[in-house]
């Protein structure tokens, strides 16, 4: 009798031990499989090649190298390494490791540059069954930039501003998860600093966080605006911007909630925001809260011009870097093309002349602003006030301005008359009825965009010039 039921157990344990090596087979392969799929996905993508190398492949587990680099066979371009490891589970698979931003060199720009010896450390799970994945990054807990030294080649003006900024950024992380929903991507800091000689930037706590719904989620218009799309949300503990020379201001309490909406071809954004306070030195302006919409942007050239955007910028970078450097009037040359590029960045037009007919696309369905209401509360007024409208873009036509137009007092002042929008701002304060020409008992002031002329209770007020 005991030696059937010792049978009966070996055997069982057998099973046991087969069916669960059996699992862990399984789910190695699902594991590998899926890696070779995400890896596929990288090297599918324009200027981008993936290496994933696996230097020891156990049953239990595995390790390798992941490099991701610009597929433009330059040999000093820079290349995203990850080492990574993973731990093959029945139910889930386990993984970790750490990753940085190689040069040619061998130096780290995370660990060697920007952080005493850190670099990004990541802890990620696959669930088998469902297919869920789970992802969490920590950065550096801080990271500092300080400015180019002398030995740049640019221009003296670049190289000044170059020494006198540095950048600091705290407490980095970084959370993905994707299910049957869709891929929700979350991040967070402790604080992002700036500081120039002309300005200092200074953003507090912040968290944000996207998410992308699934392909095979439900396709209907279930909305008044349109089928639902990725939805956004962003908050700022506080903000802090001032001017050399200037006197700061400070916002506080910041929360955003955006979703995009697609019917046919063109998307809308919605818009919610709240802001707790906003303060200039130490007077304070108050708080304001908004509800409003983007809509009738024309979806398919908004996505040529981010592609085109892209690939323009991608060239431009490698031609930046083989760029002939033998003698001096090739290097005078650069140096002039980048004095030119440098002051073009303050020239928003110059900035999109490359993309400008992809530009103009975009808006040929008359895009329209839609405000719910924005509502205002200042100390300085002692009373809330609310606006309420539209603002619509006559996209007719639009295609064939091009920004050379818009460098010309008459060029801008074409494209203004293009704008027709109608606002009521209820609950005015008598201060600003006067200022705007209206009894100061008039509460309620009707403001309009006509024809280039902004009207105030349909009486002219000034000219968009």
């Amino acid at each position: 009798m005991k030696r059937k039921v010792t049978a009966a157990l070996t055997a069982l344990v057998v099973l046991a031990l087969v069916l669960w090596l059996g699992a862990l087979a399984w789910s190695r392969h699902e594991v590998q499989s899926r890696m070779a799929g995400q890896v596929a996905d990288i090297n599918a993508l324009a200027g981008v090649r993936a290496i994933n190398t696996i230097d020891r492949d156990g049953f239990f587990s595995a390790s390798g190298t992941l490099r991701v680099i610009m597929a433009d066979n330059d040999a000093d371009a820079p290349a995203g390494v990850i080492d990574w490891r993973v731990a093959y589970g029945i139910l889930s698979t386990r993984f970790s490791g750490q990753g940085d931003i190689r040069t040619r060199d061998g130096k780290a720009l995370l660990a060697d540059e920007l952080s005493k010896g850190e670099q990004v450390d990541f802890d990620a799970r696959i669930r088998h069954l469902s297919h869920d994945l789970t992802l969490n990054a920590r950065f550096p807990d801080t990271m500092r930039y300080q400015g180019l030294s002398g030995q740049s080649q640019n221009t003296q003006e670049q190289n000044t501003q170059a020494q006198g900024m540095t950048l600091l950024f705290s407490g980095a992380r970084l959370g993905l998860d994707e299910n049957e929903q869709g891929l929700r991507l979350d991040g967070q800091w402790s604080e992002l600093a700036q500081q120039s000689p002309q300005r200092q930037v200074h953003l507090g706590e912040t968290h944000w966080s996207m998410l992308f719904p699934a392909d095979d989620a439900d396709q209907t218009d279930d909305t008044p605006e349109g089928r639902p799309g990725r939805l956004d949300s962003l908050d700022i503990s506080d903000a802090r911007l001032q001017r050399q020379g200037g006197l700061p201001l400070t916002l506080s309490n910041l929360h955003l909630e955006g979703s995009t909406h697609h019917e046919r071809q063109e998307f809308s954004y919605l818009l919610k925001a709240q802001l707790g306070n906003a303060a200039f030195s130490e007077q304070q302006l108050g708080s304001a809260s908004l509800d409003a919409m983007v809509r009738r942007i024309n979806e398919p050239a908004a996505r040529a011009l981010l592609q085109t955007m892209g690939r323009d910028i991608r060239q431009r970078w490698q031609n930046a870097r083989q760029q002939p450097t033998q003698d001096n009037a090739g290097a005078q040359g650069m140096a002039a093309g980048d004095v030119r590029d440098s002051n073009d960045v303050h020239d928003l037009a110059s900035l999109m002349t490359p993309w400008q007919e992809a530009f103009f696309a975009v808006m040929s369905d008359s895009p329209q602003v839609v405000v719910h209401q924005l509502q205002l509360e200042s100390p300085m007024l002692d009373q809330q006030m609310h606006l309420d409208g539209e603002l619509t873009l006559d996209g007719a036509n639009i295609k064939t301005t091009r920004v050379e137009q818009l460098q010309t007092s008459w060029g801008r002042a074409a494209f203004k008359r293009r704008l027709d929008g109608q606002f009521t701002l209820h609950n005015a304060p008598p201060l600003l009825a006067l200022v705007a020409g209206q009894s100061p008992d008039q509460d309620t002031l009707e403001l309009a965009i006509r024809k280039g002329v902004f009207l105030v209770n349909d009486e002219p007020w000034f000219l968009l010039n």
